[in-house]
């Protein structure tokens, strides 16, 4: 029988964190075989004498380990004893028989690692059906409707112990929670191994941690930056697309800035704002009539789309400042589909654009 080593690494989560295992206590005397509980943490030391309190009523090991949340990790399994490592997230609850599902999916010596799903769970905000509206949560149900993956979300994720180290873990080099669980689950594909889905092995994530508008712009920002450190890693996964619409932009603006520098007609630069605001409220509404499923309000829309461009400009910094300037014009590509759909929107999204700029550059000449 499978034995299981659950690793999560957490910081100032004390409630949610409770909740967690207080759903892992019910998983593990469901399960017939060895499960362990590791708790890496580093919240200041009054959480984390609430921690070690929880920790002590449910049987789990309370390490202290001051880190990034993938040196955090790696630590943990440092510590393991068991054949098979669960990652779970601390703003996460699994489901009572997650360990019997995933045990039933390590049938053959080639698969190393097996993904579940996550289902979010919470308050439906307005800024939540935003963030819906965006292309950033794919990923996490993926495992519902295909029986393999490339690699898995580590919110609910687990590999062979021997596999895990055979990579060297995760990538401490990615310092921000981005990027260090896809890399992960590539460095195990690559090395010809198999990864399973398991589609009943679920895990339900908060919304609480993803609402908060500043966090989640902070969280594609890391996404943005963690795509290009991917395709530094992983050549192969670098896809080249058509124009970004950031790029396009930012092309756009500077033309224009060295226009109102040469003319001293400083008014000029309205056309900067303007393009923003008109292109992403025309991008809102084409996305919206393409879909099939219209759960946005134009308005969300408008938001999802910054929530892209945010992901976007922090990609192209990244590129500029890590030396990468060749691979500004590629795309990570995460899963087959993804492609074929970024072809879709992005050929009617630079043309948009394009015909924008065209159409307010002809204006300011004129009125120049």
């Amino acid at each position: 029988m499978i034995s299981f080593s659950i690793v999560v690494a957490t910081k100032s989560r004390v409630k949610l964190l409770t909740e967690l295992i207080e759903s892992i206590d019910v998983a593990r005397k469901n399960y017939g075989g060895d499960t362990e509980v590791l708790i890496v943490d580093d919240s200041n030391p009054e959480e984390s004498a609430a921690v070690q309190k929880v920790c002590e009523a449910y049987d789990c090991r309370y390490i202290f380990h001051e880190n990034s949340v993938a040196a955090k990790r790696n630590y943990g399994v440092a510590q393991a004893k068991n054949d098979v490592i669960l990652f779970l997230d601390s703003d996460c609850i699994c489901t009572e028989h997650i360990l019997e599902r995933y045990a039933e999916k390590y049938t053959d010596e080639k698969i190393a690692a097996v993904a579940g799903p996550l289902e979010f769970v919470g308050e439906d905000t307005w800024f939540w059906k935003a963030i819906e509206a965006t292309p950033f949560l794919t990923c996490f149900y993926l495992p519902r409707f295909i029986p393999k993956v490339e690699w898995g979300v580590t919110a609910n994720f687990s590999v062979r112990r021997q596999a895990f180290l055979e990579v060297d873990g995760f990538d401490e080099t990615f310092k921000r929670p981005a990027g260090e669980d896809v890399d992960l689950g590539m460095k195990i594909y690559e090395k010809g191994y198999e990864i399973n889905a398991a589609a009943e092995a679920l895990v339900y994530h908060s919304k609480k941690t993803w609402i908060p508008v500043k966090a989640m712009f902070r969280r594609l920002n890391f996404y943005g930056t963690a795509d290009c450190d991917l395709i530094r890693k992983h050549p192969d996964r670098g896809e080249v697309v058509l124009p970004k619409r950031s790029m396009l932009y930012i092309v756009y603006a500077l033309v224009l800035l060295l226009a109102a520098i040469a003319t001293q007609k400083w008014w000029v630069l309205a056309g900067i704002p303007a393009v923003f605001l008109l292109e992403n409220l025309l991008m809102s509404a084409l996305v919206n009539s393409l879909s099939e499923e219209k759960k946005a309000t134009l308005g969300q829309q408008f938001v999802a789309q910054l929530l892209i461009h945010d992901s976007d400009f922090a990609y192209l910094r990244r590129c500029v400042t890590s030396g990468q300037l060749s691979d500004i014009r590629r795309q990570m590509i995460y899963y087959l589909g993804q492609y074929r759909g970024m072809l879709e929107i992005g050929s009617y999204s630079t043309w948009l654009q394009l015909l924008l700029m065209m159409g307010i550059a002809a204006l300011i000449i004129v009125l120049l």
